[in-house]
């Protein structure tokens, strides 16, 4: 067997932060390293395993599709494609005329900026502080960090301009009559799973609208059933004219989608977007088997659930001096201590449960959306412990920042 840990240091660009574990297996809602240990996943692989990892009806289907044909380009028609689209148009027709299947969540905001461009003749964008839309060229525009564009800004310019999330009045002082789009998250995952107030996202919807922008809603990380309903803006009786999917989508194979309201998808025409691999057969066969999953056994009532546990168990924290606040939207947990997150993170990892950073100070916890009750139990016990832990090391006068 080849070692994970020098091989990768030793042929890929460093462009991530390592963490010094080589996952090599998972079942449900664990993971398993090379030395056997055992991991409760609450990052649900950034949020790709929502239904769990190797989870037998998706692999049943990838299986499947495998025997019969795993590409089949765009321009042919193909079975295993028409089916997906059927399996999500049962949550999305209400809401959107047509959708273009690609291959990431990047993927998916590119196409939806080059459409507000075509659409309305314009070359702006409002996007919002703290917002994190992806790490290509046209998605990284609409990310606030600017430490990810360093050495970029002569390419970029000044063609985004960025708002205080959740701030109305903000908002709407910068969508002007050269702005093409606004886009959002429903809640801000990288960010620190920051939740907006009631009706920030109708007045988006309105502010947009009276200047005759679009407004864009990226649900990549909110969206399949994430905080209990299919799309995050449900729960805010909103509509935007383009939303975005990906991550989950298939259930861990690479997939995106672009979703366009009838107005919006007048811009389409042949040649305006394509992609080799968008909408493959493999991606459609674990998507379709997702969707059916979503539809028949991981409910909104399923999710909830899950989300109240965790919430009464993780109420505790609040009483630590460390504790800033806790923030939940479904299965988006977000803990914001007064002190570096990431030593917390690295903490539990010894102790057998995998959590994710938001920012510096943001512990981010992303279950699969099925996660077993014991499970949830298990690892809420292990965050207290550990958290206790962590601020008694810290001591009295760390805690008090």
């Amino acid at each position: 067997m080849v070692d994970p840990y020098e091989v990768e240091d030793r042929l890929l660009l460093k462009t991530y932060v390592k963490r010094r574990i080589a996952i090599i297996s998972g079942r449900g809602s664990e993971v398993f390293d090379d030395k056997g240990r055992r991991f409760i996943d609450l990052t649900s692989a950034y949020g790709v395993a929502i239904l769990g990892h190797s989870n037998p009806v998706i692999v049943e289907a990838i299986m499947n599709q495998l025997k019969k044909i795993s590409s089949c380009h765009g321009s042919f028609y193909n079975d295993a494609r028409a089916e997906f689209l059927e399996e999500v148009s049962r949550f999305t027709h209400r809401f959107f005329h047509k959708m273009i299947l690609v291959n990431s969540g990047a993927e998916a905001v590119d196409l939806a900026i080059k459409t507000a461009f075509r659409k309305t003749g314009r070359s702006r964008i409002v996007a919002a502080r703290r917002g994190f839309h992806g790490k290509t060229l046209g998605a990284l525009s609409a990310t606030w960090n600017p430490e990810y564009k360093k050495g970029l800004e002569h390419i970029m310019g000044e063609k985004v301009v960025f708002a205080e999330y959740g701030d109305a009045e903000d908002l709407k002082n910068k969508v002007d009559e050269e702005t093409a789009a606004v886009i959002l998250e429903p809640v801000q995952g990288e960010g620190g799973i920051r939740i907006p107030p009631t009706g920030y996202l109708k007045a988006a919807s309105e502010i947009a609208s009276d200047k005759g922008a679009l407004l864009i809603l990226d649900e990549i990380q909110t969206g399949l059933r994430r905080t209990g309903t299919f799309f995050a803006f449900e729960k805010e009786d909103v509509t935007p004219d383009i939303a975005l999917l990906a991550k989950g989508v298939a259930g861990g194979i690479p997939a995106g989608i672009t979703f366009f309201s009838e107005e919006a998808s007048t811009v389409a025409e042949p040649g305006f977007h394509t992609s080799t691999y968008g909408g493959n057969p493999l991606a459609c066969a674990a998507g379709a088997a997702t969707m059916r999953l979503l539809r028949e056994e991981v409910t909104r009532e399923s999710v909830e659930e899950r989300s109240r546990i965790f919430c009464e168990k993780l109420e505790t924290l609040k009483n630590l001096r460390i504790v800033r606040e806790i923030r939940i939207s479904g299965l988006m947990i977000g803990v914001e201590l007064k002190v570096r997150s990431k030593p917390f993170v690295d903490m539990l990892e010894e102790k057998g449960v995998l959590a994710l950073t938001a920012g510096p100070t943001v512990v981010r916890l992303l279950p699969p959306l099925n996660i077993p009750l014991n499970l949830v139990d298990e690892a809420c016990s292990i965050i207290l412990e550990t958290m206790r832990s962590y601020e008694s090391r810290l001591g009295s006068s760390a805690a008090a920042g």
